[in-house]
């Protein structure tokens, strides 16, 4: 009961952007979108009749193929962003890359690579306290900013290890990749727990009025591609947008420092908890020495 889907069933690329139970609403509000914005409506009728907009922006094409200017981006950067951001890249487009090998397609792009936003991950992290604590703010934060497209969890995961090598070489993250395997199953299952956490939070602090409607026309779940499911329950929604998206960015940041701590545990270098962290400049540093 009370089920509404966030990925339209039918085509996963379309998500939900705007409810309303009067047909006239939605027909002005579709007439008001750019001419790069593909609409399906899907009708539920829960406590009442409601209509759900879903959108999907046109033309990503594979995410190999997007043009952007690096150089340009790059030189607006600071020395230690630059060096940063361009292993930050190459992590991604491994991560890509690796992807492609996998499933044996190109991966369709639903938005561009936003390099230019990349420095202000980096520049909104703290970079003071322990190991874990430095490593889940910098995850955190690079998938808020979801500057990304297709990777963002994947790149944060590749990072923290990326981080914590920095400090202590032998340093290793179990696999994650999405293979069946006996040795990794329990891992991949364990990070799938945070990972499907972490794209709840996202929704529900970008969607919170949207779903606090939902739940006044009666839905108390809402499903993501993938099975997700998000428990409306679960949340507070009745909060402004302004006020949901710190709440919900300090609940997110919280919620990947335990992912770090408890993955040093499992990895069996629990000392990375009390060790103190590196801080931007040193991390640099640490990079340009690799080169």
């Amino acid at each position: 009961m009370g089920h509404v889907y966030y990925h339209h069933p039918g085509d996963k690329q379309f998500s939900l952007d705007f409810v309303h139970p009067d047909l006239g609403e939605i027909v002005s509000q579709i007439v008001d979108y750019d001419d790069d914005v593909a609409v399906k409506v899907q009708t539920y009728d829960l406590d009442e009749e409601f209509y759900v907009i879903y959108t999907s922006r046109v033309g990503g094409g594979p995410v190999r193929e997007i043009d952007f200017n690096l150089n340009e981006s790059l030189a607006k950067m600071s020395k230690d962003n630059t060096t940063i951001v361009v292993r930050l890249l190459e992590i991604y487009r491994a991560l890509i890359a690796q992807n492609e090998e996998e499933e044996g397609v190109p991966v369709e792009a639903y938005k561009k690579i936003d390099v230019d936003a990349l420095p202000d991950v980096l520049d909104r992290t703290s970079w003071e306290g322990s190991a874990t604590a430095v490593a889940g703010r910098l995850a955190s934060n690079l998938i808020l900013k979801h500057a990304l497209p297709n990777a963002n969890h994947r790149t944060a995961v590749a990072l923290i290890q990326f981080y914590l090598r920095r400090l202590n070489p032998n340093f290793s993250m179990p696999e994650t990749s999405i293979e069946v395997d006996p040795e990794t199953y329990d891992w991949r299952e364990w990070v799938n727990e945070y990972i499907n956490e972490s794209k709840r939070l996202l929704t529900v602090r970008r969607k919170n009025v949207l779903f606090k409607h939902l739940y006044r026309f009666g839905a108390r779940t809402l499903e993501r591609k993938h099975t997700v499911e998000i428990d409306l329950t679960a949340y507070e929604l009745d909060m402004y947008p302004s006020e949901a998206k710190i709440v919900y960015a300090e609940q997110h940041e919280d919620l990947w420092i335990e992912f770090v701590e408890e993955a040093v545990e499992r990895a069996g270098y629990p000392d990375l908890k009390e060790t103190p962290g590196l801080s931007k400049a040193e991390f640099a540093e640490k990079i340009r020495n690799l080169d």
